[in-house]
């Protein structure tokens, strides 16, 4: 797979050359919504800058869209402990326990997200088109925490810091990659707002657990 992605990045540029006419570029950003399999969503963000390669010689409409963004991701895990058990639900405690506390694991892990997609665009107006891409995604991981915030019943709260580096630690693997697609409308050939998903493919967790990146994504982007 990390053959695949070095041979798509190295073919980009003379794709480029060939057809700078159709080429563009221009600087997107966004909102996430990561919920890996296995544990609870957490927001995040996304920002860099895309590009679009028009591919009139196949068929009018039809581009290739692709990136380069930072991209946060991540899940809490929450839950309550008591004499000496444990509920995996924070919100379901016990009616008289002798002693608790609740205790919300938060992990951040932070991508270089390359998404390689291809799409159609049609127009529906005169300044406005519809748009749908598909296709791979590649995440290569850069840094990230992961955090235990423990609150007793009586007391005050406490963070710890349980990883420092989430992938140089040995917790998640640094390479993940899925696939995705993007639904939505670009206006006067410059403003694109659009909506999406990606499924992640392999398995993030070192541990041997199955947890695969799953993420609602919205975005903005700017095309010059």
């Amino acid at each position: 797979m990390k053959k695949i992605l070095l041979t798509l990045l190295l073919a980009l540029p003379f794709c480029m050359v060939a057809k700078a006419q159709d080429f563009r570029v221009g600087i997107t950003g966004g909102y996430n919504l990561s919920s890996p399999s296995g544990y609870k969503s957490q927001s995040g963000f996304h920002v860099g800058v895309k590009g679009e390669l028009g591919l009139p010689i196949v068929t009018k409409g039809l581009y290739m869209d692709f990136g380069l963004m930072l991209s946060s991701h991540g899940w809490k895990s929450p839950g309550y402990y008591y004499d000496g058990n444990y509920n995996p639900s924070a919100g379901e405690k016990p009616d008289k326990p002798s002693s608790g506390y609740t205790s919300d694991n938060k992990c951040t892990p932070y991508y270089l997200n390359i998404p390689i997609h291809i799409g159609y665009k049609f127009p529906v107006g005169r300044n406005v088109s519809l748009f749908i891409n598909a296709g791979p995604y590649f995440n290569i991981g850069l840094f990230g925490k992961a955090k235990e915030t423990i609150t007793p019943d009586k007391g005050t709260a406490t963070t710890k810091e349980m990883v420092g580096n989430v992938f140089s630690d040995k917790m998640l693997n640094r390479f993940d990659w899925g696939l995705g697609f993007r639904a939505g409308t670009e206006i006067a050939r410059h403003i694109q707002l659009s909506i999406g998903y990606d499924w992640g493919m392999k398995n993030i967790n070192k541990s041997g657990v199955d947890n695969k990146n799953r993420t609602f994504v919205a975005s903005c982007a700017y095309m010059f």
